[in-house]
């Protein structure tokens, strides 16, 4: 398995929950937390890269079993 592959990933998804926390939290204007962009923007950043790289992982995993599945056909 490629581990800077799956760490890049999860960075990238990482970034964009950010944005996605920020977003929501400019959505929900009425929340009383005068921190809640922060919170809302660690809470998606956090699902983000756990997101990010659980998914690129069982991607490079279905890569190997098929690569894996080809070698022993021939």
């Amino acid at each position: 398995m490629n581990m800077r592959s799956v760490l890049f990933c999860g960075l990238v998804t990482c970034m964009l929950g950010s944005v996605l926390g920020l977003a929501l939290a400019e959505i929900n204007r009425g929340d009383r937390n005068p921190r809640s962009h922060l919170h809302y923007s660690i809470v998606g950043a956090a699902i983000g890269l756990i997101m990010g790289s659980v998914q690129e992982a069982i991607r490079q995993k279905a890569r190997e079993a098929a690569d894996e599945e080809d070698t022993l056909t021939f």
